[in-house]
């Protein structure tokens, strides 16, 4: 057997649902207003930029930056113009004292106002004298001391005489470069540098 509900039952339901999704409606239509607005203040803060201000502060930080930086970056530079000849220099001490070693005769390096020259200090039968140059930048100077030397004097051509023991005279070099200046011993039995002094501006 089938009941039907009459036609006020069947008119309840249908307004409660009806109500509901009143209420659905309503509150779609309110997120979508809220991303609406949402939305259009993210555009306006876009479009906005920055203020003056912000710009200045900016600026200001870059600039205490650049200040600080910029000092210790320039004294590396001048202290890497002084160092790349004293490094060279090393290198021809190092090959004067190990080919003196090898080949059993004695070697020298040349210390000339311009440059560096390696070569055996008698030439061999051979006729090869394994020549090895080096120029200096324009703009650096030194001078060396010997034992016997009260202070530093500029040589115009002087030797630097490698034994075939592996001994070598010890020196005093003193580069500079404008007012910076490098000064350092080089060791006589390992032709290494010892004792370095430095004053970079």
């Amino acid at each position: 057997m089938r009941f039907r509900a009459s036609g006020a039952g069947n008119d309840f339901p249908r307004f409660v649902s009806d109500a509901g999704a009143g209420r659905d409606a309503m509150r779609a239509s309110r997120i979508v207003a809220l991303g609406a607005v949402w939305h259009a203040r993210l555009d306006r803060e876009r479009l906005r930029g920055f203020t003056i201000l912000e710009v200045c502060v900016v600026l200001f930080i870059v600039a205490v930056l650049f200040v600080v930086a910029v000092p210790p970056a320039a004294h590396l530079l001048d202290e890497e113009k002084l160092q790349q000849p004293i490094r060279e220099l090393q290198s021809f001490a190092r090959t004067a004292r190990r080919n003196a070693m090898l080949e059993d005769r004695a070697y020298e390096v040349l210390l000339l106002d311009d440059s560096y020259v390696l070569h055996p200090a008698s030439k061999d039968n051979s006729g090869s004298d394994n020549r090895r140059t080096y120029e200096l930048p324009a703009d650096i100077t030194f001078a060396i001391k010997r034992l016997a030397d009260r202070d530093f004097a500029k040589h115009a051509d002087a030797r630097w005489i490698f034994s075939s023991n592996g001994l070598c005279e010890p020196l005093t070099f003193l580069f500079q470069h404008g007012s910076d200046w490098i000064r350092f011993r080089v060791d006589p039995l390992t032709a290494t540098i010892q004792t370095e002094e430095s004053y970079i501006q």
